[in-house]
């Protein structure tokens, strides 16, 4: 098993060369149509990395990877492997501001992405793009941008001597922007331990096997895709097959074709699987486990599948879980042996059994979670006050010591299995001519997901309608940020300090008061007239 593997050793490129040497000429990955062996795989990103070494792609360099589910994306990303460079990925949605900040943070020079997605790189003004010089394109010609264009395939040099920087366990692997609750993005700097612990975790929790085929529908720009199903697979010497996204009126055909046996998942997807009719197929397949999703029983009982339940998050990987196939019905699990946990109230006092506190982790071993968040050193210090990371979240233990989670404690919003940062869609919404100030708040949506909720103040009652409002952030923001909900109000609640009283909306926040996105012709109270 990995933990086998000395600490000294646990370095990606060395197990992707090591993989490839032990299982040669067998399945590996599956995307786009095309199986790739492990030998295919891995000369591949040799060629790759070779390229990327002649550009000057140093070791610890962070090369920004903007790409869509695809064999570009998993040869990229092990090319950087071999080079010890760090691997940045972007949320594919992203354009305008949001993309500037992170290129703008982490101050790349290269960015890899494909043909479909590079106008929103050369979009970027000479001012966010920063330090941003080349732009490595895959699929086909772009168009006229500033940057320095070189096609993905003119960068492969398929003969010369194999690439393997030296790397110790403790460099980073992984620049993850993630939002919180407040302020922008936070890169999470990931090292090369973290994420085996992580795949670790994973193949324990699903009880996976070199006999096991995973299939995932998910982004890889996410960590679930590449640490629960790229990696899982080549540490194994399994199979895996990756989807261009999820569908839920093929899912179950897909996986029948993959002829999969365990499939990645959020919460979101089991209840939208489970709405849908049912049909003389919903057992036919071969699929015996999902994770990460809520426990199910319907559901379990319907597809003859076993949901797995865990606890994660970028900065802390898995550091609660069960091990297959032992459960908790509706529990996250109990803490890995290699860490600390306890539950806190408002004060930093521990909470007794049952009651409902925040969730503070430590690891006993180096190397299990992040090394910081890029760039903000006052953030990491934040999160790790009193020698404790604090999640932000809420959990309750039983007395069996099985966790149980019991939501957020502040203003992050999840949705579409992604995390929102109130704080950056109120940044773009307040830039709209007609808009004095504004909040934006999460709104429960069902299954741990959320709505975004838009409240606004404007300069002029009727100068804009909510549909309106709705269409311009829909220009400026990814789909998954773009409020459901608009709301317009006279003023909104401040603190003694002039600060908005985001407790007082919480409190009084109605969505029948809200124009509604799914409904834009329904008229709510307290918003003009809705207009198209």
């Amino acid at each position: 098993m990995i933990l086998d593997i000395p600490y000294e050793q646990r370095v990606l490129g060395n197990i992707l060369a090591d993989r490839a040497s032990r299982y040669a000429e067998q399945p590996f990955l599956t995307v786009g149509g095309r199986c790739y062996t492990f030998t295919e795989a891995y000369e591949i990103s040799q060629a790759f990395a070779r390229g990327l070494k002649r550009l000057g792609v140093a070791p610890g360099e962070p090369v920004l990877l903007m790409l869509n589910n695809s064999a570009e994306f998993v040869f990229s990303w092990f090319a950087l492997m071999l080079l010890n460079a760090t691997c940045v990925p972007v949320n594919t949605a992203y354009v305008g501001e949001m993309l500037a900040y992170v290129v703008g943070d982490v101050k790349a020079r290269i960015v890899i992405t494909s043909v479909d997605l590079a106008p929103a790189i050369s979009g970027l003004s000479a001012e966010q793009r920063g330090e941003l010089t080349t732009m490595i394109v895959s699929n086909g010609c772009a168009g006229p941008s500033a940057l320095d264009i070189l096609a993905w395939e003119d960068l492969m040099i398929t003969s010369g001597a194999p690439v393997q920087a030296s790397a110790h366990p403790g460099d980073r692997a992984f620049i993850c922007y993630t939002s919180g609750s407040t302020g922008p993005s936070k890169g999470v700097i990931v090292p090369h331990s973290q994420v085996l612990q992580t795949v670790q975790t994973f193949i324990n929790a699903v009880g996976m096997t070199p006999e096991d085929t995973i299939f995932s529908p998910l982004p890889l720009f996410h960590g679930m895709s590449r640490s629960m199903a790229v990696l899982p697979a080549l540490f194994l010497g399994a199979q895996v097959h990756l989807a261009a996204r999820f569908s839920a009126s093929s899912f179950w055909a897909d996986v029948r074709n993959a002829d999969a046996t365990i499939s990645t998942t959020i919460f979101t997807i089991p209840p939208i699987l489970k709405s849908r009719p049912h049909t003389d197929d919903d057992r036919n397949h071969k699929v015996r486990v999902m994770f990460n999703a809520h426990h199910d029983l319907e559901f379990e009982e319907r597809f003859g599948v076993r949901l797995v339940e865990a606890y994660g998050m970028t900065e802390v990987s898995l550091p609660i879980s069960t091990v297959y196939p032992q459960r908790v019905l509706g529990a996250s699990g109990k803490p890995g042996d290699e860490w600390e946990a306890m539950l806190v109230d408002d004060r930093g006092l521990a909470v007794p059994a049952g009651s409902v506190g925040e969730l503070l982790l430590r690891p006993r071993k180096p190397g299990l979670m992040m090394d910081g968040y890029f760039n903000k050193p006052e953030a990491t210090l934040s999160a790790f006050r009193g020698l404790w990371f604090h999640t932000g979240d809420l959990m309750r233990v039983g007395e069996d010591g099985y966790y149980f989670y019991a939501g957020r404690m502040k203003e992050r919003i999840r949705r579409r299995g992604e995390n929102i940062s109130a704080h950056e869609v109120e940044i773009i919404a307040a830039r709209h001519p007609e808009i004095v100030e504004c909040a934006v708040l999460g709104v429960p949506a069902g299954d741990f997901e959320d709505d975004v909720y838009l409240i606004a103040v404007l300069r002029n009652e009727d100068a804009i309608s909510a549909a309106q409002l709705h269409t311009w952030l829909a220009s400026k923001l990814p789909k998954f940020m773009v409020p459901r909900y608009i709301e317009f109000r006279s003023h909104l609640p401040k603190t003694g300090s002039a600060k908005i009283e985001r407790h007082a909306l919480l409190a009084d926040t109605s969505i029948i008061d809200a124009w509604d996105s799914l409904q834009p012709f329904q008229q709510p109270r307290g918003c003009p007239e809705s207009g198209t």
